[in-house]
């Protein structure tokens, strides 16, 4: 499972109280085709279609990835997304008690809080696609999801700066595909050598 926190100006997250004083905290969660601050050793752009097909319907809601905060879930209605070809937004539904208000609400008006977070899988075979440009920046291309576990407001402004081993194990492969293809090339170089010396 990886975590990304998206920065605030791709975020937006709001705390918004209506005209029965009920909150909602609308957000946007995930971000397509924005390449993202670095992540360890590489950056990331999610693909718009990377959530077609992916389960989303056991989403939960957490505040700071805190399970034992959960705002809300969208099997419960209290969490609701929309995806469009940009993002996908979310609105929650929080609990209404003075801990939600006091630790939640207060932060996110206050614009302490500015961030949102998500937990994802990738589809395991052709998921993500490893690209090396040429100044050796490190991009990877999201383009299958499996699954969207959790997404909600999170206090970390930017994408956290550490990695999984679901995406090392991919750039794994990644180096090992480019270098069996660097075999291969280097043996077809040999060859069309030795067959024009004949």
């Amino acid at each position: 499972m990886e975590t990304r926190v998206l920065p605030q100006e791709f975020s937006e997250v709001r705390a918004i109280q209506n005209e029965e004083g009920v909150w909602h905290i609308p957000g946007k969660g995930i971000v397509f085709n924005q390449r993202s601050r670095k992540i360890g050793w590489f950056h990331e752009i999610i693909d718009s279609r990377a959530l077609e097909g992916a389960r989303i319907d056991d989403a939960i809601s957490c505040y700071n990835h805190n399970m034992n905060h959960i705002l809300g879930s969208v099997r419960n209605k209290t969490v609701s997304y929309n995806i469009t070809s940009d993002y996908l937004e979310y609105d929650i539904l929080p609990p209404d008690n003075q801990t939600t208000r006091d630790i939640v609400i207060a932060p996110i008006v206050r614009r302490d809080v500015t961030g949102s977070s998500f937990m994802f899988n990738a589809v395991q075979k052709g998921g993500d696609e490893w690209v090396q440009e040429a100044d050796g920046i490190i991009v990877r291309y999201v383009k299958k999801i499996e699954e969207v576990y959790e997404f909600g407001p999170v206090s970390m402004p930017a994408y956290m700066n550490t990695t999984t081993d679901v995406a090392k194990r991919s750039f794994d492969d990644f180096i090992k595909e480019n270098k069996q293809q660097e075999i291969q090339y280097r043996s077809q170089f040999a060859r069309m050598k030795v067959a024009l010396l004949r």
